[in-house]
């Protein structure tokens, strides 16, 4: 979410690549922090606990961000994603990376509470990234 409210301040526009259909699991730090607890308290020895709360396509980002700031959401290709981005970052942009929590879910009984990520747009911190 940060990379697209700073596309704002390089474009003028909450930029997405290509069509934005790429997903990336997400989580909030406070359901990390629980995660952790619960793992340190009843996790079994060498046990693998994903944190993830849900998935939200770039595009529905750049879109709401957009919404926020007044004004339009952009698809870039992946030429234009390096020069706001710099190349790692549109890689990051243009890929997907979907995990599940399914271990951290049936072993520690862990379930997120902030799963929509979308509430987190219009805070401030986020909106001083595209100035």
């Amino acid at each position: 979410m940060p990379m697209v409210y700073r596309s704002v301040a390089t474009t003028g526009a909450a930029a997405c690549v290509g069509p934005g259909l790429n997903t990336y699991s997400h989580v909030h730090i406070d359901d990390v922090t629980r995660l952790f607890t619960l793992a340190l308290a009843g996790g079994r020895a060498g046990g693998l606990y994903h944190a993830v709360a849900g998935e939200t396509p770039n595009r529905w980002i750049a879109e709401r961000v957009a919404a926020d700031l007044g004004v339009e959401a952009r698809s870039l290709t992946p030429g234009e994603a390096a020069g706001v981005w710099g190349e790692f970052g549109a890689l990051v942009m243009a890929a997907s990376s979907r995990i599940r929590a399914v271990d951290s879910r049936r072993e520690l009984g862990w379930h997120p509470e902030r799963t929509d990520m979308l509430t987190m747009i219009g805070k401030a911190r986020l909106r001083a990234l595209s100035a």
